[in-house]
């Protein structure tokens, strides 16, 4: 494994460590906290792959979004 690969894998464990602790500590806050921390993850994902020029991360958290708003108003 080269160096920029070592520093890419520790970045994506860094991020994991940070994200398990954030959810935790949401969770231990309530069901609100937890929904915050999933909303703002999943902006970040689809944030993320439109900078990179990939939108279909974006266009499935919003169709996973309308589903699940369509499947609850009723």
């Amino acid at each position: 494994m080269n160096a920029q690969q070592k520093a890419a894998q520790t970045r994506l464990a860094n991020q994991a460590a940070h994200y398990n602790t954030a959810q935790a500590k949401a969770a231990e806050q309530g069901p609100m906290h937890l929904i915050t921390f999933w909303t703002s993850v999943c902006r970040k994902l689809a944030k993320d792959a439109l900078e990179n020029g990939d939108p279909s991360v974006a266009n499935r958290l919003a169709s996973v979004l309308n589903d699940f708003y369509q499947r609850h108003i009723q």
